[in-house]
């Protein structure tokens, strides 16, 4: 009984890690933001300076209220102890090429509104547990997990994202059958 035990639990041991190695990001290419939303999304802009004050502001919101780092991680990575077994796996944002394609007003909404694309990052600020200023503190210190310190690409404002010379090669490292990049 206790080798059929020890059987059955390492299995279980496998298959969860070989579905933890397998999930991938979803395509960086992709918006989250619904296609009526979208070109005002992309239009918002932090609502106060982008500084190294908001940067660790950001960082006290992704690591506490916000709890962005249970899935998210301490480092941004997507490596976070709630993303075991989630598939698509939580954004990376250490992935420079996510914050060249993506505004900081998407990933405000995203914080803000939830993510239509993976159901398990849900909309911060409609569910009452962080204000819009902290969602906006988030985003900026996400954005700077990927843009070290150049402070127009942690800005991401449209006309910086629009400038970037990322082509549909830097989902390359993404999941497969996560790409549709045909319907960018």
């Amino acid at each position: 009984m206790r080798i059929w035990t020890m059987a059955v639990m390492g299995a279980a041991v496998i298959g969860f890690a070989s579905a933890q190695a397998f999930a991938g990001e979803l395509d960086i290419l992709k918006p989250r933001v619904p296609a009526d939303q979208l070109a005002a999304a992309k239009a918002m802009n932090p609502p106060f300076p982008v500084t190294a004050d908001a940067i660790a502001k950001g960082k006290e919101v992704f690591n506490g209220a916000g709890t962005c780092y249970t899935c998210h991680g301490v480092a941004g990575d997507g490596n976070g102890p709630g993303a075991a077994g989630m598939d698509p796996a939580p954004r990376n944002f250490t992935n420079k090429q996510f914050e060249q394609v993506r505004t900081s007003g998407e990933m405000f909404w995203v914080i803000a509104n939830g993510s239509p694309l993976q159901p398990a990052m849900v909309g911060f600020v409609s569910a009452g547990q962080i204000t819009e200023k902290q969602a906006w503190e988030a985003a900026i210190y996400e954005r700077s997990l990927g843009c070290g310190n150049d402070m127009d690409c942690v800005a991401g404002s449209a006309s910086w994202v629009g400038k970037q010379p990322v082509k549909e090669e830097a989902a390359g490292n993404l999941k497969p059958e996560l790409l549709n990049l045909s319907a960018k």
